[in-house]
């Protein structure tokens, strides 16, 4: 199969912001605030005393002792507050059984054939087991997961409510407890069932509860100012603005998504990667799935055909026996995105 010239799946997981805030006897809902705080930034990078060559700079010794003021925002937990808690909403949407928008019928016949056969396979229940297990550790916290005991509420549209007692008992490849197992078994039964009936409407609502030291550190999401803005503030976090016009900090739904969808194993090792066309390890600045492999979304793509051959051949739910590339195939539908070439440009003779 070949690339479309037009290729468009909208995403499945729709996430709200992730809203920080604690509780007091009087009110079950205080937006925690950020601080403006000035600091004395330090000279004391690479480029302050060498330049690219690994010479030293002719700089006078008073030159690395001044500091740059700078103006930075942080967010620390009150004084006397025990708990954090921090909450977001997340939409499941069956979008990746066919595409959005395409401009060939033949290449929209076949994704659908892949996708219905992927599900009889159980191919939708694995990929919403992965969802849930970042739900359930409480990846979504990024920095703040290294804190206290972590509880974690769900409440779901069906209503139905899960719980995790305690994330920092559970680990991706640990053995689960009986009753953290049955959870994740219940909540992947809601979630892949939202990815493959459209005419299902599913939601949950999320809320961690995180024990705290005294006055301690919390992470939300940095927004990026650009180099152009003149700014008095040079690290900004992501807010929401209150009823009461406060503003509380917060996750941004992208964030959010990020850590959902930590899932993919798939390529050749056993460190987790966001899902991404080509296999981006932030960490260490490299894709681990490169054009010119066979490991790449579009490579994988355009063997739709062989890999519906693949997934005929398999027993109803036999979900062990699918090939890796066909899950990272449909991990990247979910997620959604523009996947088409270029339409090729017309030379006259």
């Amino acid at each position: 199969m070949e690339l479309s010239n037009f290729l468009k799946y909208e995403r499945s997981l729709h996430p709200g912001k992730a809203v920080f805030f604690y509780k007091k006897p009087e009110s079950d809902f205080i937006p925690l605030e950020a601080d403006i705080t000035r600091i004395r930034g330090q000279k004391a990078g690479f480029t302050e005393g060498f330049n690219i060559s690994f010479e030293p700079k002719n700089v006078a010794p008073q030159d690395l002792a001044h500091c740059n003021p700078i103006t930075i925002e942080e967010c620390y937990v009150p004084p006397n507050v025990e708990h954090i808690y921090c909450r977001f909403s997340l939409r499941v949407q069956a979008n990746s059984l066919s595409p959005n928008a395409c401009n060939n019928d033949d290449v929209i016949a076949l994704l659908k054939l892949l996708s219905k056969q992927f599900n009889v396979c159980g191919g939708y229940k694995e990929l919403a087991t992965r969802y849930c297990k970042n739900l359930m550790l409480g990846t979504w916290l990024w920095r703040n997961q290294n804190s206290g005991d972590t509880h974690i509420l769900i409440k779901t549209s069906l209503g139905n409510t899960y719980q995790v007692e305690n994330t920092r008992q559970l680990a991706w490849e640990s053995r689960w407890n009986d009753d953290d197992l049955k959870t994740l078994e219940q909540l992947s039964i809601e979630l892949s069932n939202a990815l493959t009936d459209p005419t299902i409407y599913w939601s949950a609502d999320i809320t961690a509860k995180i024990s705290t030291s005294f006055c301690q550190e919390i992470f939300p999401s940095q927004v990026f100012n650009m180099k152009a803005d003149k700014v008095d503030v040079t690290k900004n976090f992501s807010k929401v603005k209150c009823l009461d016009g406060r503003y509380a900090v917060s996750f941004n739904s992208v964030k959010i998504g990020a850590a959902l969808q930590l899932i993919d194993d798939w390529w050749g090792d056993s460190k987790r990667l966001r899902v991404h066309e080509y296999g981006a390890d932030k960490e260490n600045n490299i894709a681990r799935r490169m054009p010119n492999t066979a490991l790449n979304f579009y490579s994988i793509f355009i063997n739709a055909e062989n890999y519906l051959e693949e997934l005929n051949q398999l027993d109803a739910k036999d979900s062990q026996a699918i090939n890796p590339d066909i899950y990272y195939l449909f991990a990247v539908l979910i997620k959604g995105g523009m996947f088409q070439k270029k339409a090729e440009v017309k030379t006259g003779e």
